[in-house]
């Protein structure tokens, strides 16, 4: 009977085995299949609206902005740099050459006035000027030795005539020699003494030729900032080189292409404006001056110019200007904060108020860009509020929907 109930207990430990592997052999050959069927399973899309909590939104100081209608030109917008007006730029370079002599240049960024002394230089000959001394003192010297031997001869002729004049004299004491004679001999003393004399006088004035020791002041032809300094005490200057650049300020041009299919409609009294990456948040304004009547065959543009004041000194030479013209009348606008636009995939999106917990992202078509705002022509209503500040963590929210309900601090 024992014997029987072991065998039982075999036969069942079998049976539970068998029927264990055979699940296990089930679930194996399922699994592929339900993994597959998971993986075709299309995911959940997003509706766009996000649920986003007043705690959340006070936490990260969410911030809307209305959607509002303004009657504004549509714009041409260009990239040009700031030059200098022509009449207000000087490069300073002084006629002559020379040394500049010892003492302090202007340095760059020091304002000077019109008529102030810059630097004062030595003058030194040009090497043209150094050839022609050196012949001309060739010349002195060849002169000296004639002049030289003329000397010597007019000595030895003097000195033979007074030889003369003594013995005549002599001659006269003895009633040998008549008067006449006697003044005939003392006029020719008197004039070989004036030959030599005369020699003698030549040869003083006959003097080696020597650079002149002159100055020359160099004076500021405009008021304005030094902006180059070429130069500096002690260094040799030829005539005609620059030492100094200067720049008034108070006004300057901008330069910038405008591509041949909006010339058309640049007006003459068009007011244009302009930011530059140092400021961005300051625009200066600007008149047109002139319109180049050639068209750059390459960029299909012509380079327009406009004076632009500038008093504080803001723009510097060769700086950036993102310039910003009215082109045509005015016309009906929806304008929204640029800074409530969204990249998103490609696309430009913003994140629209529908109640004071939920929000919902909409795709946008923008317009043209005015200051700190930007045209939108579809995508948002007039009146509908965007989310400006906070709208980048609604977009993370956005991405994890499960936590959108979540009475959380966490953004």
């Amino acid at each position: 009977m024992s014997e029987f109930k072991a065998a039982n207990a075999r036969w069942i430990v079998v049976l539970v085995v068998f029927l264990a592997l055979g699940a296990v052999a089930i679930y194996t050959l399922r699994r592929p299949q339900v993994a597959a069927d998971e993986a075709a399973a299309p995911a959940t899309a997003s509706t766009g609206r996000v649920a986003f909590l007043m705690e959340q939104q006070w936490l990260i100081k969410l911030k809307l902005a209305k959607a509002e209608e303004a009657e504004l030109a549509p714009q041409i917008r260009s990239t040009g740099r700031v030059v200098p007006v022509p009449e207000n730029h000087a490069v300073v370079a002084p006629p002559v050459g020379g040394i500049i002599q010892g003492g302090t240049l202007p340095r760059i960024g020091q304002q000077v006035t019109r008529g102030q002394r810059l630097a004062t230089l030595l003058q030194t000959p040009t090497a043209a000027e150094a050839a022609q001394i050196q012949i001309e003192n060739t010349r002195i010297d060849a002169e000296r030795r004639r002049l030289g031997q003329v000397e010597v001869e007019a000595e030895a002729r003097l000195e033979e005539s007074t030889h003369d004049l003594g013995r005549s004299k002599r001659l006269y004491e003895k009633k040998a020699y008549s008067a006449k004679a006697l003044e005939a001999d003392e006029l020719d003393r008197t004039a070989k003494a004036a030959q030599l004399e005369a020699v003698r006088e030549q040869l003083k004035a006959l003097h080696p030729v020597t650079a002149a020791n002159t100055t020359y002041e160099v004076h500021a032809p405009i008021s304005g900032t030094i902006v180059g300094v070429s130069k500096s005490s002690g260094e040799q200057v030829a005539a005609g080189e620059a030492i100094l650049e200067i720049v008034a300020l108070d006004n300057v041009w901008v330069e910038a292409p405008i591509f041949e299919k909006d010339l058309g409609k640049l007006a003459k009294d068009v007011q244009a404006v302009f930011t530059t990456a140092a400021f961005p948040d300051k625009e200066f304004q600007g008149r047109l001056v002139s319109v180049n009547k050639v068209v750059d065959e390459q960029s299909r543009a012509a380079k327009a110019i406009f004076e632009v004041p500038n008093a504080t000194g803001a723009l510097s030479i060769g700086m950036q200007a993102n310039v910003r013209l009215n082109a045509g009348a005015p016309a009906s606008v929806l304008l929204i904060p640029r800074e409530s636009v969204l990249d998103n995939e490609g696309k430009k999106i913003v994140y629209v108020q529908l109640s004071g917990e939920e929000f919902e992202r909409r795709d946008v078509v923008l317009g043209d860009e005015y200051g700190r705002k930007v045209a939108v022509l579809s995508g948002v209503k007039p009146g509908q509020r965007v989310v400006t500040q906070g709208a980048y963590q609604l977009k993370l929210q956005e991405l994890r929907p499960a936590n959108a309900g979540a009475h959380t601090h966490e953004v």
